[in-house]
């Protein structure tokens, strides 16, 4: 009698991993096939536990399932010299490994024509779908690009005035009304705002929110004090050496983020004044450097790995499920951390409770 044959190499490998993810969740050898090759047929929730397990196990999912899925997803963002982008692209990535996707990092640096040819580019490597933080609120062209090539995409953070799609982030109107009547408490009443590009709707709304809240107290920022300049540190310095050189040092500057805020303070610290005692700063985002101790910056906080997970799972399930219509906005939930850039006592500052969560369908 001949002896058996016996299987070696990745395909057997492959078989028996299957074999045994199917006993550990007590599914069919079957369930686990469709999901390493990409097919449908297999709820969410099995799936993810499927290809944890295989994760663990070292075996990738197909790059190619039955709908043709390349397993590739993209993430486009401004630049990653902003932290808040970059905090977004790694919780991206990690929540995609696990549901065995890989991806595609892309840099518009706000340009309209460069994210025009990212769009051309991501459709032409035929990717799964796109999470984009670098939308244009007045530009569709590279989102028309997108949906022409029936690519899914979810809007983090951004989203455009034309287009309906997928939206996770915060109510920014009003985030910004809520920190500038904390400053107004302060009995401020020269005051100066700086924000990221009026293309931006996270911005846009920012400005408003900033000028809606002061309004109600019946002051107005003139022209010269209200600054939209990119979403850097950069960005920030050039503003704050325009407020010093047009009018003098505010009494206080609404920034909206961060970093903006961070440029604005090394301005100010070069001209001797001190954020918090000879002006208010404030920031928004809520990056741990920013909220730490040595800073103590006053700002709004956003959940920036909730929004991130929550943009990658609302693209996921898009992509398993095509067939879904309605587009959904998430709106999480916010809150203020009061530090002493604003003039309070470091021994008074205290985190405000946060806002409800919010979902709507658009």
């Amino acid at each position: 009698m001949e002896p058996s044959a016996t299987e070696v190499g990745p395909e057997a490998g492959r078989r028996g991993t299957a074999a045994a993810i199917a006993r550990k969740l007590g599914i069919s050898q079957a369930a686990v096939s469709y999901v390493l090759n990409g097919r449908p047929g297999v709820s969410a929730a099995t799936r993810r536990k499927v290809l944890e397990l295989a994760n663990e196990a070292g075996v990738r999912p197909s790059r190619a399932g039955a709908r043709g899925l390349s397993r590739v997803i993209a993430l486009i963002v401004p630049s990653v010299a902003n932290p808040m982008f970059t905090s977004w692209a790694q919780e991206v990535i990690s929540n995609a490994d696990r549901a065995g996707f890989e991806v595609l990092l892309a840099t518009t640096d706000d340009a309209p024509e460069k994210m025009v040819s990212v769009a051309r580019m991501l459709v032409n490597r035929g990717i799964d779908g796109v999470i984009t933080a670098a939308a244009h609120r007045e530009d569709s062209r590279a989102l028309g690009i997108l949906r022409e090539g029936r690519i899914p995409f979810t809007f983090l953070s951004r989203r455009s005035s034309f287009v309906t799609a997928d939206f996770v982030g915060i109510d920014d109107f009003a985030a910004a009304q809520e920190i500038t009547r904390h400053v107004l408490r302060h009995g401020h009443t020269r005051i100066a705002t700086v924000v990221g590009p009026r293309f931006s709707s996270s911005s846009h709304l920012r400005e408003r929110g900033f000028a809606e809240a002061l309004s109600a107290h019946g002051l107005t920022v003139p022209r010269h004090r209200r600054v939209s300049t990119e979403l850097s540190r950069d960005g920030g310095r050039r503003a704050g050496l325009h407020l010093l050189a047009h009018g003098g040092a505010p009494e206080a500057v609404l920034c909206g983020s961060d970093e903006l805020a961070a440029g604005v303070m090394e301005v100010l610290d070069e001209a001797d004044l001190v954020p918090g005692r000879d002006v208010a700063v404030t920031g928004f985002d809520g990056l741990e450097q920013s909220t730490s101790r040595l800073v103590g910056m006053s700002c709004v906080v956003q959940p920036a790995r909730t929004m991130a997970q929550q943009a990658t799972a609302q693209l996921l399930g898009r992509i398993e499920d095509r067939s879904r219509r309605e587009a959904q906005a998430l709106v999480l939930p916010h809150r203020l951390h009061i530090g002493r850039t604003c003039g309070c006592e470091p021994a008074a500052a205290a985190e405000e409770r946060p806002a409800a969560v919010a979902e709507a369908d658009l």
